[in-house]
């Protein structure tokens, strides 16, 4: 088909006089094809030019605008615009008085809102950060296969001789194990000296490394009487160990239940018993070894920690253990039991319960009946007892039972509940 402009002007004046039929209309899209977009545009516009006048009329020809019903329209609109505005302006005025609430309340010094549970004695006006003093250090240790040996605040000097092996207390409290050697032909019948906690105890130990170590309440250390290559020991229960001033090139190594802890210089806080074992470092280098794993990870940032335990898996919810990692966590949060004042903020409950069950001595009926996401924010003296913790629990808004040592939070002490909170409610009207 080629380019006829008489026939493309033809098909456009129909067009515009709304009289193309759809052949029509389908053959005039074809034949603009062979058009540039200017030169249909030229047709086009000479078309217009001799259909002037004859065009069809506009709906809107005859149409007069009502200029009193506008102009009130629009003063509506403006009306609205400047509520809509001011509305805005009040919203952005409250926005700036709450932030700058926010920030007087942050920069005012303000009291600590924290709940302090009877701080009387040694725990009254001293800092939040002071440890439990080291001359309150205190333990039982196993001499021979049934002798034990109470370690009290007012023991000093020399405890015993185990072999080549000596163990005294000084002055200030520690505990010091070092290695004499001495000639003796009596055969002893045990391989480790044994150093136990009790509840509401800590001792402070240092080895003959130079490695202290921190046992909480209710731990056990074992250390050889052997002396080997490198120096070993034993923990079971909770410690602080610090191996930055440690003496000896060998690596420190600590056996756990579930592995071993390797350390040259370092210092760190372990934690293990039959089903888990847990390491926070906070400062140097730390080696966590899973024996059922066969399995090594290093940790090297403060705050690092590793998890190795159980976990059930597959359809018999068989256990196998496993090695988890962590970065980032707070160690002096980890560390609170070491202080004179733990103050815990929002502390799943389990974890605070599990932490003072461990330093008073009580047990836990049934760990699954403590509520799974309740928190606590509480501060508490070491020297407070077992009363002002299962106070602190109620006031978390938590009943319990308590008897012969043993608490339970489980449904089916309903009743010893029930009467434990009309208990604290006639506590509360006394107080």
């Amino acid at each position: 088909m080629e380019r006829d402009n008489i026939k493309v002007q033809e098909l456009i004046k129909k067009q515009l006089l709304e009289i193309i039929t759809q052949e029509e209309e389908a053959e005039l899209l074809v034949r603009k094809a062979y058009y540039t977009e200017e030169e249909y545009d030229a047709l086009l516009i000479e078309g217009l030019r001799k259909l002037e006048g004859q065009l069809p009329k506009d709906s809107l020809d005859n149409w007069n605008p009502d200029f009193d019903a506008i102009k009130i329209h629009g003063e509506g609109i403006r009306k609205k615009k400047k509520i809509k505005q001011y509305v805005q302006f009040g919203y952005a005025a409250a926005l700036l008085l709450f932030i700058g609430g926010i920030l007087l309340y942050l920069s005012y010094p303000h009291k600590k809102e924290d709940i302090i549970l009877h701080l009387e004695g040694q725990c009254l006006g001293i800092a939040d950060n002071t440890e439990i003093p080291l001359i309150e250090s205190s333990c039982l240790l196993l001499a021979t296969d049934s002798t034990w040996i109470r370690v009290e605040q007012d023991t000093f000097g020399k405890i015993v001789q185990l072999g080549d092996l000596t163990v005294t207390r000084t002055e200030e409290g520690l505990l010091r194990i070092q290695r004499n050697q001495i000639n003796s032909s009596n055969a002893l019948s045990l391989k480790n000296l044994e150093i136990y906690t009790g509840p509401r105890q800590q001792c402070l130990v240092e080895l003959e490394d130079g490695t202290r170590v921190r046992m909480n309440a209710q731990s056990r250390l074992s250390y050889p009487l052997q002396k080997g290559g490198a120096t070993v020991v034993y923990i079971r229960g909770e410690a602080y160990v610090d191996a930055n001033n440690r003496y000896r090139g060998v690596p420190l190594i600590i056996g756990t239940e579930k592995g071993k802890v390797m350390a040259n210089r370092a210092d760190f806080l372990i934690r293990s018993y039959n089903n888990e074992t847990k390491t926070m470092l906070n400062d140097g280098k730390l080696e966590v070894y899973s024996h059922s794993l066969n399995k090594t990870r290093s940790i090297v940032c403060p705050g690092d920690f590793v998890y190795i335990g159980a976990k059930y898996v597959g359809k018999n919810q068989l256990p196998r253990d496993t090695m988890t990692y962590v970065a980032n966590l707070d160690f002096e949060e980890a560390k609170m039991w070491t202080r004179k004042i733990r103050i815990y903020r929002n502390m799943p409950l389990w974890a605070f319960v599990d932490e003072m069950s461990r330093w008073e001595g009580f047990t836990i009926k049934r760990w699954d009946c403590i509520p799974k996401n309740k928190l606590i924010s509480v501060s508490i003296c070491y020297q407070s007892g077992r009363e002002e913790v299962y106070s602190a629990i109620r006031q978390a808004g938590v009943l319990l039972h308590e008897e012969k040592g043993m608490i339970s939070f489980c449904p089916e002490d309903k009743r010893d509940r029930v009467a434990m909170r009309q208990l604290d409610r006639n506590d509360r009207k006394l107080k």
